[in-house]
């Protein structure tokens, strides 16, 4: 089943793919809730894990527990 576009879906991938920091799940939360106050962790997470399934981002690794990410690939 494809999935359908989503403002949300954009704005996670942008986020990480303009960060240089390799982001944690939670540091794109933290960007993103003031311009989505909808938006919840989980799905961040949840897209995340999509976008590294469909190869858009990949893991660069854990760092203090929390694992990073980059859309640079």
């Amino acid at each position: 089943m494809p999935q359908r576009f989503s403002q949300q879906r954009e704005r996670i991938y942008q986020t990480v793919l303009e960060s240089r920091a390799h982001p944690t799940a939670e540091m794109v939360y933290q960007q993103l809730k003031p311009e989505m106050p909808r938006l919840s962790l989980g799905t961040v997470y949840r897209n995340l894990l999509f976008f590294q399934q469909n190869g858009t981002i990949q893991s660069v690794g854990v760092v203090n527990g929390q694992e990073r990410f980059d859309a640079v690939t």
